[in-house]
């Protein structure tokens, strides 16, 4: 009989390959589910790094949603990249700066991360269009423009 792996297992990553110049849609969230993101300092640190990320041509980013226990990205790979190599560097870096600014310790981010490959334009702006609403869907905010922690390449009709 053959068996699966449990859901969010390891194994679920075995075969995964990054295609550099290719977007994807990213999610990392804090450890137990901790909502310590939505402070206006460590979302600064989260866009930062993305900017930094940018600036070494490691991804280009298009837009970033900081929610209070996790962060969607939608970012573009750059050249000679992995999403293993740059979701590492994104997540050690940001770990080590949010814990110093919240002056804890210990691990900050749950283990692994999500991403779904955008194949064509259209599933690009619906992907945009997801994060966009996501404060909206979690309860937080009436409209999307009413939570503060966004940053996005194009304008959003909504």
């Amino acid at each position: 009989m053959k068996t699966f792996p449990k859901h969010r297992s390891h194994t679920l990553r075995t075969g995964r390959y990054s295609i550099p110049g290719t977007y994807y849609h990213i999610v990392i969230v804090t450890n137990k589910r901790r909502r310590i993101l939505s402070d206006n300092k460590v979302a600064s640190i989260i866009f930062q790094t993305f900017d930094w990320m940018e600036g070494e041509k490691r991804l280009e980013w298009i837009c970033i949603r900081v929610m209070p226990d996790h962060v969607h990205a939608v970012i573009r790979l750059g050249e000679e990249q992995t999403l293993a190599k740059v979701l590492h560097s994104i997540k050690r870096y940001t770990a080590r700066e949010i814990n110093k600014q919240l002056s804890t310790a210990g691990v900050f981010w749950q283990k692994g991360y999500t991403d779904w490959g955008i194949r064509d334009d259209a599933a690009l702006n619906d992907t945009i269009r997801y994060c966009y609403a996501n404060p909206v869907r979690a309860g937080i905010v009436e409209t999307p423009r009413d939570y503060p922690h966004w940053r996005c390449k194009f304008q959003m009709e909504y």
